[in-house]
């Protein structure tokens, strides 16, 4: 009897540390004009101090052409349905969306029949990727259009444009994100200085909220929203090059900003990306050219200040950043010399260095904008 508890117990542990895999995936932007292989995406392991190691078959070609030197943190997505992953990837040269399976245990990743599927076709331009959390809808825009397009996605991964896609907003846009109740998508309308959020029907159908756009404070680039759908920040790409907007979010999807901003980043320097941590306490900024990430404490009102210590210096310019499952891990994408960086983040929001930070993501050219976690960050960690 005792035989057989500790078998089912070794069996327990080995199901959960199955369970527990996670993966760090970066789009490489290759663009063929460099004379360069056809686009790619990196795949990595989490280790348990947070290290990075690329899985068998990394990197994964996309069958699209990259758009070079590129800084865009959202040309990556991963959409969950009915226990199903995958993982969506723009190709900003040839105007296209590939897609592919992932694997939960492994992070393989495995082409879905029909990629890549047709956006707007070359040249293309830096897109902009967003799923909704119910893994039923993929949107996506190019900042050389004024169009949102929306895309169905199947049981097997396939995207199909539903009835009235393109969407058009008037706007240039760059930044998506579909909030976590899956009611609404936030994007930065860079061309209007706005930030634009319409509600999202069960067919995907898009409809903008009493008062969108809402006043931003310079062109918008990145967007994030908190686990609880009321916080909503966004990353300048304009002068003033370092501020953080923060609003309020009402339950109609309605924009009021926060007190006292916008927020600084801590540098000088535009900032590439954000992301918020899942207990909704830390926001995560990628300052690009100042070599740093900035770790900032959000107030029970939305309100930022930095983390003692902030801004935390890194070794390069970086781009996108993504936060780990739990929140116990940061990160960005270094996009002149194709790494990936990792940092640890401590219960105060300090950051410190992952053990053999950066890693290679296996591309010579420079061009690596975008990096995301699977799974998720949970939102159930508070």
């Amino acid at each position: 009897m005792r035989y057989l508890s500790s078998a089912c117990f070794v069996l327990l542990l080995a199901s959960a540390a199955l369970a527990q895999n996670q993966f760090v995936y970066s789009n490489n932007n290759v663009s063929t004009g460099q004379g360069q292989p056809p686009n790619t995406v990196s795949a990595f392991v989490i280790g348990a101090n947070g290290t990075l190691t690329q899985i068998a078959g990394s990197p994964f070609k996309t069958g699209g052409t990259g758009g070079g030197n590129n800084i865009d943190p959202e040309e990556i997505a991963i959409a969950t349905q009915n226990g199903s992953a995958f993982l969506y990837a723009a190709n900003d040269g040839s105007g296209t969306i590939s897609a592919f399976r992932i694997s939960p245990t492994t992070g393989y990743l495995g082409h879905v029949p029909g990629s890549p599927f047709l956006a707007d076709g070359a040249p293309g331009g830096d897109y902009s990727l967003a799923a909704s959390p119910d893994g039923n809808f993929l949107f996506a825009t190019a900042e050389t259009t004024t169009v949102i397009h929306i895309y169905s996605i199947s049981g097997t991964g396939a995207l199909t444009e539903v009835s009235g896609s393109p969407y058009q907003t008037g706007a240039n846009s760059q930044g998506l994100k579909v909030t976590p109740n899956g009611q609404f998508l936030v994007v930065g309308e860079g061309s209007l200085t706005a930030v634009g959020v319409y509600s999202i029907s069960s067919g995907g159908a898009l409809t903008p909220v009493s008062g969108s756009p809402f006043s931003a404070s310079a062109s918008p680039f990145d967007v994030d929203v908190n686990c609880a759908s009321n916080l909503v920040y966004v990353i300048d790409n304009g002068a003033p090059y370092n501020l953080i907007d923060a609003y309020s979010m009402a339950s109609n999807g309605s924009l009021t900003p926060v007190a006292g901003e916008p927020f600084s980043n801590g540098t000088s320097s535009v900032s590439g990306g954000l992301a918020l941590s899942p207990n909704g306490q830390f926001l995560f900024v990628s300052d690009t050219f100042s070599n740093d990430v900035s770790s900032l404490a959000v107030a029970s009102d939305g309100a930022l200040s930095q983390v003692p210590g902030s801004p935390f210096t890194t070794s390069n310019w970086a781009g996108g950043i993504a936060v780990s499952r739990a929140g116990r891990f940061v990160y960005s994408a270094f996009f002149t010399t194709a790494q990936i960086d990792g940092r640890i983040v401590s219960p105060s929001g300090e950051l410190k260095p992952v053990p053999g930070t950066p890693f290679s993501t296996g591309q010579s050219q420079t061009g690596v904008p975008t990096v995301i976690t699977f799974p998720p960050r949970s939102c159930s960690v508070q």
